[in-house]
């Protein structure tokens, strides 16, 4: 009998990828959509559009009784206002999705990041049981160690921890096309001076992030998370020489100061962070196969190449 996962996030850049694989792999989607826009897009992808929001907490926790999987993207990205208050809006429908399922075998996948964990102090990669940063990042790590608590109550939930660059399928919306976008713009690729570039971040191609979440829903234990990552080895310097490639601009490192100036002080954070979360225990544990190109590949001959192409052009 064909099984149902309902997906918050399901028009998202992820959560559109999930729906077309869940859906490929017979499932029925029910996708939360905010708008019309929304609804015309699950439609199109072959989901069923639920009309709701992560404050609709009886729609969220309806859908989440009837289905067989969920797997919870949404997460809300307003970011002028206080990252506890994202967090809670967060932990308030991890609340409304997990309620219905305490004493059921019905999966909850939710949605945590790589970027919250202390750096190797060798430069090594880190694992799942990595520390802790301090400030306001940790606020996801709350929300994250909130959601995982269901498992003590009977809710069979895991986490997927998304690396900082998700990328391929020609996305604008992420940050590494919105670094693109600015090196074509401004007529340079910038990139963060510290330890001239040579420091490493994360990342996985969407596809495959999209197939952990599935390999999760099936297989994952209650009260796990996972690093969704496919490589922790590139360099911004490396990244930022393929962009400036690829563009056709000078690549040129600055100071911190100078970026904060330029970018705000936010995007020079996230820039800084040295990022080197291993996906080894989903390969060993859950059988995940990492099969598309790098970010490098994707930025030099795939999707990314034609974007930066459209972005020269004013598209």
């Amino acid at each position: 009998m064909p099984q149902t996962i309902f997906v918050t996030g399901a028009t998202g850049y992820i959560g559109r990828v999930i729906t077309i694989k869940a859906i490929e792999a017979g499932y029925t989607v029910r996708g939360l959509s905010r708008t019309p826009a929304g609804d015309a897009l699950l439609t199109s992808l072959g989901a069923v559009p639920v009309r709701g929001t992560l404050q609709t907490f009886d729609i969220l926790s309806a859908e989440a009784s009837a289905a067989d999987v969920v797997i919870h993207l949404a997460f809300d990205h307003d970011f002028s206002k206080p990252f506890s208050e994202l967090a809670q809006t967060d932990k308030n429908a991890v609340d409304a999705l997990a309620a219905p399922l305490v004493g059921t075998s019905k999966p909850l996948v939710v949605t945590s990041g790589t970027a919250f964990v202390k750096s190797d102090p060798n430069g090594g990669e880190t694992d799942e049981t990595a520390p802790i940063l301090e400030g306001p990042v940790a606020g996801r790590y709350d929300a994250e160690r909130h959601a995982l608590s269901w498992a003590e109550k009977g809710v069979k939930i895991s986490a997927v921890r998304l690396p900082q660059y998700v990328y391929g399928r020609a996305n604008r919306t992420g940050f590494a096309a919105k670094l693109m976008q600015m090196a074509v713009g401004s007529g340079e690729a910038l990139y963060l001076d510290v330890n001239g570039g040579e420091y490493c971040f994360s990342e996985v191609h969407v596809d495959d992030a999209a197939e952990l979440y599935l390999l999760v829903a099936e297989k994952g234990e209650a009260g796990e998370a996972w690093n969704g990552t496919a490589g922790t080895s590139t360099t911004y310097r490396q990244f930022f020489g393929a962009i400036g490639e690829v563009a056709g601009v000078p690549v040129k490192g600055i100071s911190r100061a100078e970026a904060e100036e330029k970018w705000g002080a936010f995007m020079a954070g996230f820039l800084g962070l040295v990022n080197r979360a291993s996906g080894e225990k989903a390969r060993t544990k859950l059988g995940w196969v990492v099969k598309r190109p790098s970010l490098l590949s994707e930025i030099r001959e795939g999707s990314y190449r034609e974007m930066v192409e459209a972005f020269k052009k004013g598209e």
